[in-house]
């Protein structure tokens, strides 16, 4: 495998060596998919809860997988704004999922799904380039551990959404 050097490609920061071939970074364009498992699992449930909401946060999820992907992956000229953007349109919505949630649930979903993005941004923090902790060439990537743990906090907040957790009853 050829090293290519940081300059040329995205996602020099992220600890993990960027190299030549299909997917720049492999183990954080795998672990980008978590999104986008996440994202089916909300829009699963929003198909059943009926909520813009809730479809809102399944396609940010997706979009994110998917950009960050791009940007870990094959790194297309379009893949930072890809991987930038839907970041930003995630923290919009999951802002008013929260400004939605009814204060019990409070300690019942935002706490645990806190406590596990609070885990996912100590990885994050581990997983710099510029980290001690940092092994580029390793396939345990702490910038991987931060995709699958905030694509779980994100699927754990989601249900904060105050949705009946089963269909409404059809009227005759």
């Amino acid at each position: 495998m050829r090293v290519l050097t940081a300059s040329a490609r995205f996602g020099h920061s992220d600890c993990e060596r960027i190299v030549d071939g299909a997917l720049a970074q492999p183990v954080l364009a795998v672990t980008s998919l978590a999104y986008v498992a996440a994202g089916l699992v909300v829009l699963g449930w929003s198909m059943r809860w009926r909520s813009p909401l809730a479809w809102a946060a399944a396609i940010v999820l997706v979009a994110v997988g998917v950009g960050s992907f791009a940007f870990h992956g094959p790194q297309p000229s379009w893949a930072k704004p890809a991987h930038d953007l839907p970041i930003i349109a995630a923290g919009v919505v999951y802002a008013a999922v929260l400004a939605r949630s009814r204060r019990p649930r409070w300690r019942s979903v935002w706490a645990p799904a806190a406590g596990v993005f609070a885990v996912g941004l100590a990885a994050y923090a581990a997983g710099r380039s510029g980290s001690p902790l940092c092994r580029p060439d390793s396939l345990w990537q702490y910038h991987g551990a931060w995709h699958v743990l905030t694509a779980v906090a994100a699927v754990w907040a989601a249900t904060a959404l105050d949705i009946p957790r089963r269909p409404a009853a059809r009227r005759r």
